[in-house]
Formats: structure tokens, sequence, C-alpha cells
């Protein structure tokens, strides 16, 4: 008894280190991702921002295609901060999407927009610095610290919006009839800087607007997303063509065209030779079933009768030819009252021949084939 207690203690010892050991060894990190992602949480992201505008009820989307493929709507605003790489060509279609009614809000320590009045110079203070920060909507004591040792110059067509005792840190020109609002100081979006100082309070008012959405850029961190095959398209030919191409279906559709096999029906391909026709027939003669035969004839007849006009297949002469005379001609009813005499006859009769069954039958084609093609 001992040693089993003993033994499990050593077991469950053994595997307790074990677990400690593997936890130690491969402890669990967070994946590092690039900085100033908007869907990071992590310090260098600029999760906490957004999340806090969309509980102020802003519509806060990602942009992860080329800036040419910006919506076409006006009111709306690009937030782009820090972005890796700016090509020439990406600034004029941003310009163009601006002029059009749009608002970019632009954090970047390295301007190099050569179309817009935000031209730099470096400061001979020092860097890092905490100083107080005033502006049209920012005035009082609040202090910040920029780490960029740049400063914008001064502009006609630049109003400043953030400024220190070095120069100024932000502003906005007009471009058509959208802004684009320019900040050296990306860092400050950051997690882990959003909240020191006065960091906040002096970007917020600037971050929302009453804009219908507000787009993050995440295409130049290197989240992309390739557009559609259709993109190259404009939309009212996209358009059109999806009307035609369902015009064109429910064409066909009316026109009757099928699509896909066709299936031949097994009754036309299943062939019944002459040889079992012989067969049959020669055992009901061999074995005298003829009245049997002309039993089964019958039988299929009221069905017919069943089926085309709804008479009960139990029902009498009389009845049959009350409704014949309303359907057919009085020769048809004629014809048809002489084979249903015929019937009633040959159920009488004690011996019914094959010679009569053959002139039964006759009688009974012609008024089956007139009963199917109603």
């Amino acid at each position: 008894m001992d040693s089993l207690r003993t033994y499990r203690v050593g077991i469950a010892v053994a595997t307790l280190l074990l677990v400690i050991v593997g936890w130690l060894i491969v402890k669990p990190t967070a994946e590092p991702l690039p900085p100033y992602l908007a869907s990071s949480a992590q310090p260098s992201g600029i999760k906490a921002v957004l999340v806090l505008l969309e509980e102020k009820g802003k519509q806060v989307k990602e942009w992860r295609q080329p800036m040419r493929f910006l919506p076409t709507a006006t009111g709306q605003a690009m937030l782009v901060v820090e972005p890796e790489t700016l090509m020439p060509e990406e600034q004029i279609d941003i310009l163009d999407w601006v002029s059009e009614g749009n608002d970019l809000i632009l954090f970047h320590s390295r301007p190099e927009w050569e179309d817009l009045p935000f031209h730099t110079e470096y400061i001979r203070g020092k860097e890092n610095q905490e100083r107080n920060i005033q502006g049209p909507l920012v005035q009082g004591r609040f202090m910040a610290k920029a780490e960029t040792l740049l400063r914008f110059l001064e502009d006609d067509d630049m109003e400043p919006l953030l400024y220190d005792d070095q120069g100024i840190l932000g502003g906005r020109t007009q471009v058509g009839d959208g802004s684009v609002t320019f900040f050296l100081v990306p860092e400050w979006l950051t997690n882990q800087k959003i909240d020191r100082l006065s960091h906040f309070e002096a970007i917020w008012p600037y971050v929302q607007g009453d804009w219908s959405v507000l787009w993050v850029d995440e295409y130049h961190h290197g989240l992309q997303e390739k557009p559609g095959f259709l993109a190259i398209y404009p939309g009212w030919l996209i358009a059109a063509c999806m009307q035609l191409g369902i015009l064109l279906l429910l064409y066909v559709w009316w026109r009757g065209k099928r699509f896909g096999p066709v299936y031949t029906l097994r009754e036309w391909t299943v062939r019944r030779g002459d040889e079992t026709l012989l067969a049959v027939s020669s055992w009901y003669e061999r074995r005298g079933l003829a009245k049997d035969a002309l039993r089964h004839r019958e039988a299929y007849m009221r069905q017919l009768l069943y089926d085309r006009w709804g008479v009960h297949q139990r029902a009498d002469r009389v009845e049959i030819l009350r409704y014949a005379k309303t359907r057919w001609t009085n020769q048809e009813v004629e014809k048809f009252a002489h084979l249903l005499e015929r019937l009633e006859q040959a159920k009488n009769e004690g011996r019914y021949s094959p010679k009569s069954l053959l002139a039964d039958s006759l009688l009974l084609d012609e008024t089956t084939k007139r009963l199917e093609k109603e």
C-alpha cells in the first residue's frame, strides 16, 4: 500500500515539474507587430485612440488597398500615421481625393510633400524635452514631449495648429474642397504615449470630426488587400454588364433552353422483343385465359374513364353512357354502347373463345385510343 502511494506521489511530482519546465522553456510571447498598426494593442500600436473614437460613435474603418481606389464619396477622412513610403503618384492620388471634399490627417516625422506648404527646418534646442504646447484649440498649461528635431516654417497657406517654443508641430492647409492636416509627432498616437503628459489633449480635437467615415491607412504598414479583378472597370460598366447578363438568362429561360445532360426515358430505350409477346400470348392461349385477358383490357379502359371523366371504376353501363353522351357524338356513343354490351355478354358467357377476344380487343383499342387523346 505504501509503495502504491509513493508511486502516485512520484507521478504527480514528475508531471508538475514537467509542466513548470515546459512553461519556462517555451514561454508564450506576443508576436511582435509593426508599429502604428490600427489593430495593434501593443505599446507601439494606435488601437487605444481608435477604440475611443468608436465609443464616441465615430465610424472607423481600416484601408488596405492602394490610394487610387479610395471611395469617391465626399465628407470622409483618412488617417495616415508614419507610413513606410509614400510614392509621388500615391501623393497625387490622395490629394485628388482630398480636393473632392475629403480630409487627410497625416502624422509623419519625415515630411516629404513637395506640393504642400509644409516646409521644415531643424531646431537648435534639445529633443525629448517637455515643452509647453499651444494652439487654437489647445491653450493653457499643456506639457508634451516631441521626439523630432523638425519644425514647420510659417507659411501664408498653412494654419498653425500646434506649436511650442521651438516652432510649429502641426498645421493645416486647404486643398480644393478638402484639407490636409499634418503633425510631426506620430508617437503621440501610440498606446504607450497617448496618455502621457498632455499628448491626448493636444491631438484629440483634430482626430475627431463630422465625417461619414474615418479611414485608417494600413496599406503602408504592410497589411494589403488586393482589389478584385473588376476594380479596373468603372462601376457603371459593371452594373450594365450585370443587367445584360440577367436579361440574357431570362431570355434563355423564356425560350425554353435547358442546360445539362438530356436524360432519355427508360421506356424509349428498353426493347421488348416479339418473342416475349408471343410467349405471353401463347401462355394465355394454352391456359384458356381469354376471359382474364379481356378483364385486364376492360380494367385499363375503366382506369382511363376515371382519369379522363372522373367515372368511378365500378360504374354501370348506364352511368358510363350518360357521361359519354356529354362528350362524344351519337355515332361514337353507339359504338361505345356496343362495346359495353359485348363486355357484359362476355362476363355472362360460360366459354369465351380467343376469336371473340380478338374481336372485342379491336373495339377496346379504338375506345382506349379515343380516351388517351383527351
